[in-house]
This record gives structure tokens, C-alpha cells and sequence, in this order.
């Protein structure tokens, strides 16, 4: 099998799988846009978002154990930064925004 076959079956791959990722997304999206869902489900729903980033912050700050955590002041910071805004705020765009500022900031100057 020649280079121009595998590049073919790589592509045909990352075609199908593409494809199969935005319609396992859509069918969601196509078929619950019309509808209102119940208010605890709205409530769950506008928290998956902040849920998500959190883990993977959480995950970036714990993964080395606590000595990477301590070590790590300008993501600390930053989470702290993020953190007090959002709740100042009430707002995670105003969190991310400082968070992201905080840690830049510091990673410069560090």
C-alpha cells in the first residue's frame, strides 16, 4: 500500500469520525432547542460550564501533589484572583478575564 493509500484511510478516518462527533452533538442540540426544560435541569445545566473549568484547573494545581501546588504561585494566584471575581461579580466571564490576568501577570514577572 502506497503513501497516497494511507493518507487516503487517514483522512477518510478523521472524516467519518468528525462527522460522527458533530451528529452525536447536533442531535442534542436540534432536538432539545425547541423545548423549555424543567427548572432544576436549567439549574444544572448553567453550572456545567464553571464545573468543567474548575476540574480542570484543580486538575493542573493538584496533579503534582501539594508540593506542585505550593510551587505553582502564579496559577495559584490566579485561581484565587479568578475565584474572587466571579463572586464579587456574579459573573465567570469577570473571573476568567482576572484570573487570566493575574496569572499572566505573574508568570511574566516570575
Amino acid at each position: 500500500r502506497g503513501s497516497v493509500g494511507r493518507t487516503m484511510t487517514a483522512f477518510l478516518t478523521f472524516l467519518v469520525v468528525g462527522l460522527g462527533t458533530y451528529a452525536a452533538r447536533a442531535v442534542f442540540i436540534v432536538g432539545v432547542g425547541e423545548r423549555t426544560l424543567p427548572p432544576e435541569a436549567e439549574r444544572f445545566v448553567r453550572n456545567i460550564g464553571p464545573a468543567v473549568l474548575a476540574a480542570l484547573v484543580a486538575q493542573l494545581l493538584v496533579g503534582d501533589g501539594i508540593a506542585g501546588f505550593v510551587s505553582s504561585v502564579p496559577q495559584v494566584a490566579g485561581v484565587v484572583a479568578a475565584m474572587g471575581a466571579t463572586w464579587w461579580r456574579r459573573n465567570p466571564l469577570a473571573g476568567f478575564l482576572a484570573g487570566s490576568a493575574v496569572f499572566f501577570a505573574l508568570d511574566l514577572l516570575l
